[in-house]
């Protein structure tokens, strides 16, 4: 055993078999799905982003310009939106009586920032939700129409479907949500009453970013990690058979990195 373990590192065979499942457990990184964990991350942050819009948009108290009716995005009517508290999926931003901000409603301009983003995601993961490629694709392209009615009318969008632009998009929705920081329907401070719609959660301070601190928190961190694992992934891709390393002199390798796995664990479980 002891002279078959020293002559292994001069055997070419045994060499090329090493050689042969890095570069297959490396491609797995950037041309697979299900065995990707770079891929799974971003799915998760994906998900997690468009999920936390699909609750708010259920509950902010309204949007619009305010008293001025050419401000802050003007009136806009968005089709295709996630289903408020009454079933639709279409909300005009028309509200002229409370300024926008935090605390108050969201700006028709934040909402229609906050809805192109999620319409894109929407789009990208497609009918069967499973047509995001893979993070070796890179130039899909992703065409289509936002409905909108009002200032500007309906929006050409015009981009790509690969994970980093998508995890952009991931971004601009937390980024928003957590400025603007809208007022929630049946908001107030403190444990909820019973029957009310929060119920069982405490709501901080009654505000968007009040009542979801923990996860708009979590999914900025899940989505960061997410965007690390694709630039790590491509990395140790491009470089499996030269054995180059990190900065650190350290490889990353998600699929054994438990620091990563644990943290993108620990934030998932506010969520599944």
């Amino acid at each position: 055993m002891v002279t078959s373990l020293q002559t292994t590192p001069a055997d070419p065979v045994a060499i090329n078999n090493t050689r042969t499942n890095l570069n297959a457990s490396a491609k797995n990184l950037l041309d697979e799905k299900t065995n990707s964990p770079a891929y799974q991350a971003v799915l998760l942050a994906l998900n997690a982003a468009a999920g936390l819009w699909q609750v708010m948009s259920y509950a902010i108290s309204g949007c619009g310009p305010g008293n001025n009716k050419d401000k802050n995005g003007g009136v806009q009517t968005f089709d295709n939106t996630p289903s408020n508290q009454w079933g639709d999926t279409t909300i005009t931003c028309n509200n002229k009586t409370y300024e926008p901000g935090q605390f108050s409603i969201i700006s028709t301009a934040d909402y229609a920032t906050i809805n192109k983003a999620y319409q894109i995601i929407q789009k990208a993961f497609g009918s069967s939700g499973k047509e995001i490629p893979v993070l070796s694709n890179t130039n899909t392209e992703l065409k289509f129409t936002i409905n909108e009615s009002g200032n500007n009318g309906n929006k050409e969008v015009d981009t790509k479907n690969n994970a980093q632009i998508l995890l952009e998009q991931a971004s601009t929705i937390i980024t928003t949500l957590n400025s603007a920081c809208p007022w929630i329907n049946n908001g107030g401070a403190g444990p909820a009453s019973s029957g009310s719609l929060w119920e069982g959660i405490n709501k901080g301070n009654g505000s968007a970013c009040g009542i979801f601190k923990n996860e708009i928190s979590a999914i900025q961190s899940m989505i960061a990690n997410a965007q690390e694992a694709v630039a790590q992934a491509k990395i140790i891709t491009e470089n499996t058979q030269s054995g180059t390393i990190d900065k650190d002199n350290k490889p990353f390798n998600p699929f054994k990195d438990a620091s990563f796995a644990q943290g993108m664990l620990a934030n998932a479980t506010l969520f599944f």
